[in-house]
């Protein structure tokens, strides 16, 4: 049984594929198009991945006449039965936008049996009519992203919490999981949404909402909450776990608080105290639904999921609460995440176990050597043929010398953040690394980056909940302050990546070398990628994105290179 797993209403379109409850490929539509988050979100027209469902075919070597089923991640009649909010004032769009998307989405199943949005060169693998007679199932949106954390937990019974902008209607969303089953508990409505809340302070400060808000919690550590007053009026707290978004007061922050920034002018300090106010406010929402369902389910294990919980600076507060033995967030916990949520629900309504199996979450594509070999050559670069231990070894040598390195290797990653198979890494003891990785990726010079240490010596660098998908930011004990600034971020936070030998054994091994040459086996790990462009796929965009920035050398596959050598 073969389930394709579809993401593509908002942005972040996606695919997955579940094959009797194996997760056997997962990735992003914007690593194969190069455009950033896939798509921006239009209700005047519908979109399909089809670039990433024919990877996710070419790689398992699966083809639409194997699939069994469609799962969307989004229902288009649960979308129509809340269009009354655009009547009442609840909806922030007009009737006619909802009715265009209700449109688009009605049409999906036939654009994609059509065929007009497959090329003629993935035909072998995507013929339209091996997909005419194949079940086009909806799942609610909520529901999706619930399913994505609970059924990946490994865990049989959890608290389970989404939280975005909105799905067809709700923003917040609480569940109990337990077994095969997602039950709700209870849910919040349009207009009452933090995702929402969080992207107009995102755009209020001149970055791009629905985009950017990585960027307001990072700016957030410089600033000081003195307008927390007024974001407590914006978003108050009730009773049960409740709260509410005051839209008027939100959209009033010129008048109320400092007029808006405009895009690309300089960051002030009333700008950065917006985001530690509005960074602090979420905080305190979150701490409140969480803290309300852990007491009255008793539950001791937390799933979360929705892009609402890519704030890694409000994970570690709620990891930090003591109300949970542990917590697990989807690692694409933005709607990308939600293909896999739709392909697990079809899986086991037909009969799957309930919790997938996967080896790790670098669920994406894989290039082998002799493709490497032909990028190198086709750039006229002589690169040097290394075993693995080799790679290690040259790769600590570099980074222990001050060098920047560039890694591809492996399956490509699921989810925003690069693991250590398409990342740049550097050594963490400079002062001055950050801001020279932020000058190479073209980044704000107020962002943070983060450290990849060993699991094993987690707890003499930093405290907090050790994660290996940079999740959680913790604080860095003094040990990483002194010996590892670069990984520290201003306020004496860092979001940290704990990598096990036994599920990363490369990265845990290179770790050690780079002990041995350095007394810490703690490096900087940001994605391979600049400023605007997604996560680097291929081995030629590898190598356009090494040649045209500073970074010095590259190991990809079982080659290395290194500019000046």
């Amino acid at each position: 049984m073969i389930i394709l797993g579809v993401n593509s209403y908002f942005e972040h379109p996606s695919v997955a594929l579940v094959r009797d409850g194996e997760l056997l490929f997962a990735a992003e539509d914007e690593r194969f198009t190069g455009i950033k988050h896939g798509r921006r979100y239009s209700p005047y027209h519908s979109y399909l991945p089809i670039d990433a469902a024919y990877r996710a075919l070419d790689h398992t070597g699966i083809s639409f006449h194997d699939i069994d089923e469609i799962a969307y991640s989004y229902h288009r009649w649960r979308h129509l039965r809340s269009l009354w909010g655009c009547l009442t004032g609840r909806r922030l769009s007009t009737l006619r936008e909802e009715l265009a998307a209700f449109a688009g989405l009605a049409c999906l199943p036939a654009a994609l049996r059509s065929g007009y949005d497959v090329p003629q060169r993935y035909r072998h693998l995507m013929r339209p009519e091996d997909i005419r007679g194949v079940p086009f199932r909806e799942w609610p949106h909520h529901l999706t992203h619930a399913a994505s954390a609970f059924f990946c937990s490994g865990w049989d019974e959890a608290l389970t919490i989404v939280c975005d902008g909105a799905g067809e209607n709700a923003c917040t969303s609480v569940f109990v999981g337990r077994g095969r089953r997602l039950r709700t508990v209870a849910e919040q409505v349009v207009p009452d949404s933090l995702g929402l809340f969080y992207s107009l302070v995102t755009r209020h400060l001149g970055f791009e909402p629905f985009a950017d808000e990585f960027k307001v919690m990072g700016l957030a550590a410089y600033g000081e909450p003195r307008f927390a007053d007024e974001f407590a009026r914006v978003l108050p707290l009730l009773p049960d776990g409740r709260y509410r978004l005051d839209l008027r007061r939100l959209r009033a922050l010129d008048r109320r608080v400092a007029p808006a920034r405009s895009p690309g002018a300089p960051l002030e300090r009333v700008h950065r105290d917006i985001a530690r106010s509005a960074q602090q406010r979420l905080e305190e929402a979150l701490e409140h639904i969480v803290t309300h369902y852990a007491r009255t389910t008793g539950l001791r294990r937390l799933c979360l999921a929705g892009g609402t919980f890519l704030n890694c600076v409000a994970n570690g507060r709620i990891a930090a609460l003591g109300l949970f033995d542990d917590v697990f967030v989807q690692p694409a916990a933005s709607d990308a995440g939600t293909a896999v949520g739709a392909a697990s629900l079809s899986a086991i309504r037909r009969g799957a176990p309930a919790q997938l199996s996967y080896d790790s979450f670098c669920l994406g594509t894989a290039h082998p050597d002799r493709a490497v070999e032909a990028a190198f050559t086709q750039a006229g670069l002589e690169a040097q043929w290394l075993t693995e231990a080799e790679v290690t070894e040259r790769l600590a040598d570099r980074l222990a010398r001050g060098r920047i390195a560039a890694v591809f290797r492996g399956r490509m990653e699921f989810g925003p953040r690069a693991l250590g198979n398409r990342s740049l890494l550097a050594a963490a003891s400079d002062p001055g690394m950050r801001d020279r990785l932020n000058r190479v990726k073209g980044r704000e010079d107020f962002r943070p980056v983060a450290p990849i240490v060993p699991w094993e010596a987690f707890d003499d660098y930093f405290s907090g909940h050790p994660d290996p998908y940079m999740l959680f930011t913790g604080s860095a004990k003094d040990k990483a302050k002194e010996r590892t600034p670069a990984a520290v971020h201003v306020d004496g936070t860092a979001r940290v990546q704990a990598v096990r030998a036994e599920r990363e054994p490369f990265l845990h091994r290179l770790l050690c070398r780079f002990a041995d040459r350095s007394g810490d086996p703690v490096l900087i790990n940001t994605s391979f990628n600049v400023r605007g462009k997604p996560i680097v796929e291929s081995p030629q965009e590898a190598l356009a994105c090494f040649l045209g920035s500073e970074v010095d050398c590259l190991s990809m596959g079982g080659w290395f290179y290194e500019k000046g050598a």
